[in-house]
C-alpha cells in the first residue's frame, strides 16, 4: 500500500512537507494555521477566526482522502496563549460532534508572528 499526498485546490504548503498524508483508511495532517498562500496571517488578533479558518483547512484537505470532520480521531492544538483556550474551544466543540476526537492542547510559539492557533490531526474510517 503507497503513502499518497493530499493535495487541495486551495491551499499550497509553505515548506518541505505534506499538507496531508494518506496510508489505506487513515489520513494524517500537518499542523494547520490561518495563512493565505503568500503567508499573510488570516483572521489577525482574533483566535475564534483563526480557528475558523484552520478548521476549514482540515475539512478541504480531508475531503481530498474522502473523509469528513467525524473521521477525525485524534487532534492536537496548539495555542500561541492559554488565554485563547475558550474562544478556541468555543468554534472548535461547535464545528466537531459528538463522540469528540481525543485531543491534546499545548501552548507553543507558534512559527509566524500573529498566528493564535495551529491544529493537526489523525483521521481514518473502516
Amino acid at each position: 500500500m503507497a503513502k499518497t499526498k493530499l493535495v487541495p485546490k486551495s491551499w499550497i504548503p509553505a515548506g518541505p512537507y505534506s499538507l496531508g498524508t494518506q496510508l489505506g483508511n487513515l489520513a494524517f495532517l500537518s499542523g494547520q494555521i490561518a495563512t493565505a498562500n503568500d503567508g499573510s496571517v488570516i483572521g489577525g488578533g482574533d483566535v475564534k477566526a483563526q480557528t475558523e479558518i484552520v478548521i476549514d483547512k482540515m475539512v478541504e484537505i480531508l475531503d481530498e482522502a474522502g473523509m469528513t470532520l467525524d473521521d477525525v480521531l485524534q487532534t492536537t492544538v496548539y495555542l500561541q496563549s492559554l488565554d485563547d483556550y475558550a474562544g478556541m474551544n468555543e468554534v472548535y466543540s461547535a464545528r466537531f460532534k459528538e463522540p469528540f476526537p481525543a485531543r491534546a492542547t499545548v501552548r507553543a510559539d507558534l512559527a509566524g508572528a500573529g498566528l493564535l492557533v495551529e491544529i493537526s490531526c489523525i483521521a481514518g474510517h473502516t
